[in-house]
């Protein structure tokens, strides 16, 4: 009779323990498409609460309008130079000039910085031929650096050679900067996605970022910098009070570095939606958003703790649709599978603003699930290289992560690693 009862309880104990199983993988599914939903909401308004920069802000002003300084770090840029020369030459601003750094290029970036030089009015295009970075330095990092040390103007603007801009972007930049009395101001920019990689992951990699990413919290002094490399507009005052790029050498997210660097110097950059005025291709086709994402992803994740954990839960939550989907009909549940089609069109909509805003077809919004499987590969790469000390490889030079809460660097050059293997 005793061995019958416990038989019994032993029965609906284990009954009890797979009903809970059963009840977590039904809420599985529904957990994924709340968090889901929550990153989705907070990476629109997040974005949505920067002030817009437009060719209204270009409107006449009282004030003389500074002589500025357009820095532009090339390296092996011959695909993208032409495009930014021909924006940057039809710009409507009275007093500035183009100064190219061509770092070490094995291209022609070169040959066309000097053809645009000799091409335009005198003195107006100057170009610079790095060697490549001095010791401790990174390759960006190095050639604003030396722009920035033979710029002439009061303001200098440090942009990208793969960025693309409007007429009216200088005059409305600079004329904002000073309506708000601001010493530095960062643009973020429109991209522009022309392959299917560039349309699953540019979109996705954005609503991650700024799901994390509180423009509203950047005001008070404990909080992070934040700054866009693809254009960084400073007075030179508050570029030198912040030490330069010297300040960030060895660091690999540089524009982020930079920003705290001016932050603590009493000059923290106004942030502006610009993607009315500038575009940029940041990178075409997959093997160069891997690079370029791999040798970001855990320097931000590090730097920015609270929005790196918002931005890692909302990009595993999307990687982890395609599982949920599998274990649903694996079960043959129903609710399963409504929680997984439910976290599928959460993640459609949350992609949705971010896909109009960078010119992307809609379709490629219930590809959610693929990107943040294709998104969270390319993190999880990054982590086990930081984890095991490899060097990351960025343009054909290694850089190796050197702190947990800096996200510093020291660059090498492929050329310096060999010697080192050698000795």
């Amino acid at each position: 009779m005793e061995t019958e009862r416990g038989i019994g309880r032993l029965a609906r104990r284990g009954g009890h323990v797979l009903a809970a199983r059963d009840s977590s993988r039904m809420l599985g599914p529904f957990a994924l498409a709340g968090v889901i939903a929550v990153c989705g909401m907070l990476s629109d308004a997040h974005y949505r609460a920067l002030p817009r920069l437009t060719a209204d802000d270009a409107r006449p002003a009282p004030w003389e309008l500074p002589s500025v300084s357009i820095i532009v770090p090339a390296r092996d840029e011959e695909r993208n130079l032409p495009t930014l020369l021909r924006s940057l030459l039809a710009l409507d601003y009275p007093d500035y000039e183009i100064v190219i750094v061509d770092d070490a290029s094995t291209d022609a970036t070169a040959a066309l910085a000097a053809a645009c030089a000799a091409g335009d009015v005198p003195g107006r295009v100057r170009v610079i031929t790095g060697t490549g970075p001095a010791p401790g330095w990174t390759g960006k990092n190095y050639a604003c650096h030396l722009g920035a040390t033979a710029a002439r103007g009061e303001w200098l603007l440090f942009t990208d050679a793969d960025t693309e801009h409007a007429p009216l972007t200088l005059r409305a930049a600079v004329s904002a900067a000073l309506r708000r009395r601001a010493d530095a101001l960062s643009l973020f920019a429109s991209q522009r996605c022309l392959g299917f990689w560039e349309r699953l992951l540019l979109p996705f990699a954005y609503q991650q970022y700024f799901a994390g990413v509180n423009p509203r919290a950047l005001d008070t002094p404990d909080s992070p910098a934040l700054a866009n490399g693809q254009y960084i507009l400073v007075a030179r005052a508050a570029y030198a009070a912040a030490g330069g790029h010297a300040a960030v050498a060895a660091s690999i997210i540089d524009d982020v570095a930079l920003a705290a660097a001016l932050k603590r110097a009493g000059h923290p950059p106004l942030l502006l939606r610009g993607e009315a005025l500038v575009s940029v291709r940041m990178y075409a086709g997959l093997p160069a958003l891997a690079a370029g994402f791999g040798k970001n992803a855990t320097q931000f994740v590090r730097a920015q703790r609270l929005a790196g954990a918002v931005v890692v839960a909302g990009t595993a939550a999307a990687a982890a649709v395609p599982g949920a989907f599998a274990g649903a009909m694996r079960a043959r549940s129903k609710a399963g599978l409504a929680g997984a089609l439910l976290a599928c069109a959460a993640q459609a909509l949350a992609l949705a603003p971010w896909m109009r805003r960078f010119g992307v077809p809609g379709r490629y919004t219930l590809l959610g699930p693929l990107a943040g499987l294709g998104f969270s590969a390319i993190a999880l790469t990054s982590a086990w290289a930081s984890l095991t000390g490899r060097r990351v490889r960025w343009k054909g030079r290694a850089y190796r992560p050197l702190g947990v809460t800096t996200g510093a660097s020291a660059a090498t050059s492929t050329s310096e690693e060999a010697r080192h293997a050698a000795g």
